[in-house]
């Protein structure tokens, strides 16, 4: 099976000199376009019978024009405005078609040069947080991997300035693969078995194709795949259900169970439920802090879970941090917790205090 071009594939560094092409939505934003490249000093030409305008650049020169580009474009121009760098003056072709992307992610992409080396240098490090069965608080029955990243100097990168980045730069398909496979490797090395890692579903295009170096890192570790739940996050944020259910499919295809996030945070994944029908649901933390205080939020926790055993979905509660809530989740019959007050992320596996 070949590589997926926009998962497993690194943009190019960007050259110290070459030639931006760019295909402007209208005729409004090609003036633009034209204007702030000549302002900024660079000799703007313009192809009218192909859309195109283009200029040649250098190292120094290209983030000074594309600053000067996003002061003038809409947010909505810069990321419908095609563009394409080449190394050289050659007219793009047809193997550079992958590799077109927006005017915003280029700006981004300059911005974030640091991104590129993360995942470039392999920087990606997990943290473990432990999710404990509701009969036995000492022993974890699982950890989530969550991913964290240093940059050159060794300091911590959080996770929202990783995949904002990544966002912004059209290298959340890179990312999310990268970081997938590296929690699947720290696992391995922390000698962790029974994980949930977390993946972003807008970023998979062919699941058959998207997943298969992440299922091969799987193998090389010599994971259990039962004891491996692949966790669907910012199911707000998903546009296709039928997407969604082709990704789950191929993940329990292989032998993998699957969890769908922040369940309860709205209509829509309650909705999902009877579409996806997941293996495990991970309650959203909105509900749980201080639902022993509040008796909406105790019906909308206890009518999940009840809904989730009658059919056959497990429940683990996230975010605890109060007794007096997980009192109240094990009581209601909750199969798994998650939360500070029982274990906070680490870089290593969870070892209960003597």
């Amino acid at each position: 099976m070949t590589e997926c071009q926009k998962c497993d594939v690194l943009p190019l560094p960007l050259p110290q000199q070459g030639r931006l092409y760019v295909w402007p939505p209208v005729n409004h934003t090609a003036a633009k376009i034209v204007a702030q490249m000549r302002k900024t000093g660079h000799q703007a030409e313009a192809n009218p019978a192909m859309s195109i305008i283009y200029a040649d650049f250098n190292a120094r020169s290209l983030p000074i024009m594309m600053q000067a580009l996003d002061g003038v474009l809409l947010p909505e121009e810069a990321d419908d405005t095609k563009a394409l760098i080449m190394e050289n003056t050659d007219e793009p072709g047809v193997n550079d078609i992958a590799r077109v992307t927006s005017v915003a992610a280029i700006h981004a992409r300059i911005g974030a040069r640091w991104l590129t080396g993360v995942l470039g240098e392999n920087r990606l490090r997990s943290v473990f947080q432990p999710i404990f069965a509701i009969h036995d608080f000492k022993k974890p029955h699982a950890h989530e991997c969550l991913i964290r990243a240093v940059d050159d100097q060794g300091a911590i990168i959080s996770p929202d300035r990783l995949f904002g980045a990544a966002k912004s730069a059209d290298l959340l398909f890179q990312l999310d693969r990268a970081a997938r496979a590296a929690n699947v490797r720290n696992a391995f090395a922390a000698g962790i078995d029974n994980v949930f890692i977390n993946f972003t579903p807008s970023s998979i295009y062919d699941p058959n194709s998207c997943l298969r170096s992440t299922i091969q890192v799987i193998n090389e570790c010599g994971f259990d795949r039962s004891k491996v739940v692949f966790e669907v996050i910012e199911t707000d944020k998903v546009s296709s259900v039928d997407h969604l259910r082709a990704i789950l499919k191929s993940y329990r295809d292989s032998g993998f169970r699957v969890a769908l996030d922040d369940v309860g945070s709205g209509y829509s994944t309650l909705n999902m439920l009877s579409q996806l029908r997941p293996d495990i649901i991970k309650i959203d933390r909105e509900l749980i802090d201080r639902v022993d205080e509040d008796i909406y939020k105790q019906a909308i926790v206890s009518k999940l879970i009840d809904l989730a055993k009658q059919i056959g979905i497990e429940v683990v509660a996230e975010g605890i941090e109060r007794q007096q809530e997980l009192d109240f989740l094990v009581d209601r019959g909750v199969d798994y917790v998650q939360g500070f007050l029982l274990g906070r992320p680490a870089a290593t596996r969870f070892e209960a205090a003597a």
